[in-house]
């Protein structure tokens, strides 16, 4: 009888600490600590991009490409969203968005203007095969940090989207944060995805 009681009091204590760990892994590695900052606040857009080489005041977004976005916000350019978005538990993760309504004259421009950018493969990365619902105008893709993008639905709007991150894996959830129809199609950047599990082997 006594084994028994000892044997209880020994898985007990097991459950207890296993119980204490996992309490305290979600505390430190989740969002429950380290708050998720959204900004919809366009007068400071420059503030979160990383156009330049000097970072004061600026966020470094692990040497991703955002010159498919535009480097400042026009009066001629109506706004119709916008969101960004910035996590840093571990290692800074940027989830983003900017819908622009441009006259057909600005939209042109700008279409020349994404076209003329030299577009990188990214096709397979973290699963992506293809954009429907939109058109991709131009893509900055990078096998360990994300994608940087521009899409048209060809009525005057451009959607500017990006999913910046490191070591193959997003800790937010970028359906949270932005609209889905704006995602590239089978993106998958949960930390247990599969595209992490091969480029780690």
């Amino acid at each position: 009888m006594k084994r028994i009681r000892k044997n209880i009091l020994i898985w007990l204590g097991i459950f207890v600490w296993v119980s204490f760990f996992a309490f305290c892994y979600y505390v430190f590695f989740t969002e429950l600590i380290w708050d998720v900052e959204v900004y919809d606040d366009i007068p400071q857009y420059g503030q979160y991009m990383s156009f330049d080489k000097n970072y004061n005041d600026k966020w470094y977004k692990w040497w991703m490409d955002e010159s498919i976005r535009p480097s400042e916000i026009t009066y001629d350019m109506e706004i119709i969203d916008y969101k960004m978005i910035r996590y840093d538990p571990r290692d800074a993760q940027y989830l983003g968005y900017l819908v622009v309504e441009y006259s057909q004259e600005d939209y042109e421009k700008e279409i020349d203007r994404l076209r003329n950018y030299e577009s990188t493969e990214y096709l397979w990365y973290y699963w992506v095969t293809w954009m429907s619902g939109y058109d991709l105008l131009a893509i900055y893709a990078d096998k360990y940090y994300g994608f940087v993008y521009a899409l048209t639905d060809w009525e005057w709007k451009i959607i500017y989207v990006e999913l910046i991150f490191c070591n193959y894996f997003l800790d937010l959830d970028p359906e949270k944060y932005i609209p889905s129809e704006y995602l590239l199609d089978w993106f998958d950047a949960w930390e247990d995805n599969d595209y992490r599990k091969n480029m780690i082997i």
